[in-house]
Order: structure tokens, then C-alpha cells, then sequence
């Protein structure tokens, strides 16, 4: 039951990796990501079924376009087989196997989904553009929010640090959007995807994953203000919060 379980959860994260795609291409240009179909992006010509399912579709047509035979680039199929891994590696972390913790660990799940979805997003953005996507961190935002509602009326847990961290957030991303309308960029967007990070996962895991993420930069020979930092902060979250979670559960 479990290898099946961890097989369908590794095909739903292999279909998240392939929007992911498809999201930072067209996120950043205002084009539709639901309604409007996939195209390839060399002949414009519409993908049909058999050209969307994720891995299979560029391992059967050997990593190019069917209709045109333009290579697709392999950061496609990785996207995809990583998102996989992390659904399994993410539901493995929260131990939603044991039936005492599965009301308790679903819902955080759940909502750990929606802040993985929220960071590659944004990492996938400023990797191609150099820029933090503060419309997305928003959306993040909004996310946590129904999940700390869900805390409070189901669990009555305390909120109150919440609003606080929430108030925060909102602060910084109003100035955050004025600024943008004035063509100004700079380091406020990284404090205010830090300050997401903390609203949803916590101080200490914002630590742990700020503190990764300055290794990182500290052995890339790469300069400062090239460095994709959304990106670089992205997977020092998610990867800290998967092994706290380990962790965890192995202290317990």
C-alpha cells in the first residue's frame, strides 16, 4: 500500500514540475497558466495529450518537439523527476503513515504543498529574471492565512504571533509593490520573501535555511548581485524543513 501510495504521490509532483514550467515562462510575460493550452515555444504548434505527460513524454520522443524536432532543454524533465522526489521525500518527513498524527500531519502537509509550490515559483522567476515575484509571495501568504484559520477554528490553536508576522508581511509588500510601480528594485523584495518564509515555517527553520543559504553563496564563484538569491533561499527552506521534520520525528 505504501510503495503505491509514494508512486502516485511521485506521478502528482512529476504533473506539479511540469506547471512549474509552464508558470515561469508565463508568469512573468501576464499570460494565462490555466486556460490557454501548452504550445511549443520554436513552431508555436499546440501540444496535444501525448506531449504533456511528465517524463514519459520527453524520454518516448527523445527530448525534442514532435512537431518541429527542436531539442526541449533537460531542466524540463529535472524540474519534473525533483518535484517527484519531493512529494515523496515531503510526505515521508511528516510521517502521515502513523494513524495517530494523520489528523494532526495532513492538514500541515497540506500546507507545507502550497509553500513549496509558492518558493519554486518564486526561485524559478528570479532565476530567469533576476527578480522576486512579490504577486506570488502574496499568494503564499494568502495560503498560510486559510491554513492558520483552519488551526484556529478547528484546533483552537493560538494565533496571535501569527497576525503579528502576517501584519509584517503585508507591510513590507505594500511597500514592496509601490516601489515596483516606481521602477525601483532592490533588497527589500529578499527581506520580503524571508518574512514570508517566517510567517509560514517559523523563525527556526527561516534561520536554519538563511544560514544554508549563505554557505551556498559563500562557495559559488559567482558575484553577489548575479546570484538568484530567491532561488538559493527557495531550496535552503525546503530542504531544512524536510530534515527538521526527520529530525523531529526521530527525537520523538
Amino acid at each position: 500500500m505504501n510503495v503505491f501510495l509514494y508512486v502516485m504521490l511521485f506521478i502528482m509532483g512529476t504533473f506539479f514540475g511540469s506547471f512549474f514550467t509552464l508558470a515561469v515562462y508565463r508568469i512573468p510575460l501576464g499570460k494565462d497558466i490555466t486556460h490557454e493550452r501548452s504550445f511549443c515555444p520554436n513552431c508555436n504548434h499546440k501540444l496535444g495529450v501525448l506531449d504533456l505527460i511528465p517524463v514519459w513524454s520527453y524520454l518516448f520522443l527523445k527530448g525534442k518537439c514532435r512537431y518541429c524536432g527542436e531539442k526541449v532543454r533537460i531542466r524540463y524533465l529535472l524540474l519534473e523527476v525533483i518535484s517527484g522526489l519531493f512529494f515523496v521525500l515531503a510526505y515521508a518527513s511528516f510521517h502521515i503513515q502513523d494513524i495517530v498524527l494523520q489528523v494532526v500531519r495532513i492538514p500541515q502537509f497540506i500546507a507545507f504543498i502550497f509553500v513549496y509550490i509558492t518558493l519554486v515559483l518564486v526561485g524559478g522567476i528570479d532565476k530567469e529574471y533576476r527578480k522576486i515575484n512579490s504577486s506570488i509571495l502574496l499568494f503564499g501568504a494568502v495560503c498560510q492565512v486559510i491554513y492558520i484559520l483552519y488551526l484556529y477554528m478547528i484546533e483552537k490553536a493560538s494565533v496571535y504571533r501569527y497576525i503579528i508576522y502576517f501584519a509584517i508581511f503585508m507591510i513590507l509588500w505594500m511597500t514592496v509593490r509601490y516601489l515596483e510601480k516606481k521602477k525601483l528594485y532592490g533588497w527589500l523584495e529578499v527581506i520580503l520573501l524571508i518574512c514570508y518564509i517566517n510567517f509560514a515555517l517559523g523563525i527556526k527553520v527561516t534561520l536554519l535555511s538563511l544560514g544554508v543559504a549563505v554557505l551556498l553563496l559563500l562557495f559559488s564563484k559567482t558575484k553577489l548581485q548575479r546570484q538568484p538569491l530567491g532561488l538559493i533561499i527557495g531550496i535552503s527552506t525546503i530542504s531544512c524543513q524536510i530534515v527538521e521534520n526527520f529530525i523531529e520525528f526521530w527525537i520523538k
